[in-house]
């Protein structure tokens, strides 16, 4: 489904997709320990940390109407599919995509529920006719990106140090790319709660 429709005054349909939020206390934790980013002299693009996310279901840049399908997929699959209590998420070091994405590794307990639920979730949202990127499914926070010609590097992996964070997710948002006057900023537009246990 690519309905990358334009609005009423002829902009692009944002970039939307589904994700867990970070809870505020422990984004401060993160936060903290990776301030060294964010320095004005710093050689890599780091991301906002208000911005923080685990992506579960890339949309792309599709309308409002094709956004509250989606968010129809995510109700019917928590509901019938989440695991009960959400699953414990827990920083488990830094990483990196290549050589353009520093990241932080997240894991999962019990191990590899979430993956379990993203790959229920996608099928269901291909099922409607979302196009989703085939790659696989990797639990991970993005902290910064490269810049120009330079490349994260394995130093700048080892120079994340970050102490034992994890929460339980509360709730699965549809976010979406800020307006392009805000670049690199997203707003959440509405989030579904994750089901108590039974």
């Amino acid at each position: 489904m690519s309905r990358a429709a334009e609005g009423a005054a002829g902009a692009a349909a944002p970039r939307r997709f589904l994700a867990l939020g970070v809870p505020s206390v422990e984004r401060r934790a993160i936060a903290t320990a990776t301030e060294h980013l964010r320095r004005s002299d710093a050689r890599l693009r780091a991301t906002r940390p208000e911005g923080w996310h685990v992506t579960l279901a890339y949309l792309g840049a599709v309308d409002a109407a094709a956004a509250e399908q989606a968010v129809a997929v995510l109700r019917t699959s928590l509901e019938g599919f989440a695991p009960r209590p959400a699953p414990r998420l827990r920083v488990a070091g830094a990483g990196r995509f290549g050589d353009r994405v520093l990241l932080l590794e997240l894991t999962d307990d019990p191990p590899r529920a979430l993956a379990g639920f993203v790959a229920s979730l996608h099928s269901r949202l291909r099922a409607i006719g979302f196009d989703l990127p085939s790659r696989g499914f990797r639990a991970h926070l993005t902290l910064a990106r490269a810049r120009g010609r330079d490349r994260v590097r394995a130093a700048d992996v080892a120079a994340v140090d970050v102490a034992d964070v994890h929460w339980r997710p509360s709730a699965v948002g549809l976010w979406a790319s800020a307006p392009v006057q805000q670049p690199g900023t997203y707003v959440v537009e509405t989030e579904v709660a994750w089901p108590s246990p039974r």
